[in-house]
């Protein structure tokens, strides 16, 4: 029977090497592991190698060198921000705000945020920040429509929220060491009052 073929005829699935997709999928996840644990310098070409079990030949067939290897597999991470889900401007500012977190966290993780923080590395900064510019962009742009229905007060500035609402995951971060599920919400109540111009009750009791 000739190699390759079952015994109707049909070629058969081809064995050995991984496909290309498996391989670029199992690169770029090691790739990510490696910056969210230690942040780019971490991402090597060897190191990548190594975590993710495929040759160091079969990497630079593919990526010239690390910097390659991180862009495709931030790129493969990164998806476009969703429409927002809610039914109401807050839960909609919420859920926006979930997703930019969720770019720090899962994305970039620790190593990448530190990374923009201390920008010792200005090419990877600007890297990492293309990850979360979409998102926080949506934001102010979710903001900003609030404000021209008159759901938010207009002489609101939508940048300086979304810059406190990204700084307090920092915050919670660098507090704590982590930021539980919930935290998002919390703070976008305590700020909400402030976003719809509403004055603080008094008790004259």
């Amino acid at each position: 029977m000739p190699r390759g073929r079952t015994a109707g005829g049909a070629a058969s699935p081809a064995r050995g090497r991984p496909r290309r997709k498996e391989t670029d999928h199992s690169i770029h996840g090691a790739a990510l592991r490696l910056l969210r644990a230690g942040g780019p310098a971490a991402v090597t070409v060897e190191a990548v190698a190594t975590e993710s079990g495929v040759a160091k030949t079969t990497i630079y067939r593919r990526y010239p060198d690390r910097e390659a290897v991180l862009r495709a597999a931030l790129k493969a991470a990164i998806t476009a921000p969703e429409e927002p889900i809610g039914d109401t401007p807050r839960e909609k500012i919420r859920w926006s705000l979930d997703q930019t977190w969720h770019q720090m966290s899962e994305v970039l993780g620790r190593g990448g945020v530190s990374a923009i923080v201390q920008n010792t590395q200005p090419a990877f900064t600007r890297l990492f920040r293309s990850v979360l510019t979409p998102y926080a962009d949506a934001l102010v742009d979710l903001i900003r429509g609030d404000m021209a229905v008159g759901e938010l007060r207009r002489d609101l500035d939508p940048d300086t929220v979304v810059s406190l609402l990204i700084g307090a995951y920092l915050g919670e971060l660098v507090r704590r060491g982590r930021v539980d599920q919930g935290f998002s919400e919390k703070c976008v109540d305590l700020m909400w009052g402030s976003m719809r111009g509403e004055r603080p009750s008094t008790d004259s009791s």
